[in-house]
């Protein structure tokens, strides 16, 4: 009879931050630099893929897919 060896757990990702910068608008409305973080989080399973929180002081853009380019940028870290 062949003896059975449990492999232990895999390891879990849990979640993943991004963080990006750019100068500050030039309304001067936010400071000098602006920072955005982008966090997967997985509650489930990596496969079952990420949900996405954003965290900022502030964040400056003209059109909204900037921040969809930024979120794919993140999710690239993960291929």
């Amino acid at each position: 009879m062949k003896k059975t060896v449990n492999k232990p757990n895999k390891p879990k990702l849990n979640s993943v931050m991004v963080e990006f910068s750019q100068e500050g608008n030039t309304l001067g409305t936010t400071e000098e630099y602006e920072s955005i973080k982008v966090f997967l989080e997985f509650q489930l399973s990596e496969e079952e893929g990420p949900f996405f929180v954003l965290e900022t002081k502030g964040w400056s853009f003209d059109d909204p897919s900037e921040i969809q380019e930024l979120i794919d940028k993140a999710k690239r870290i993960l291929d």
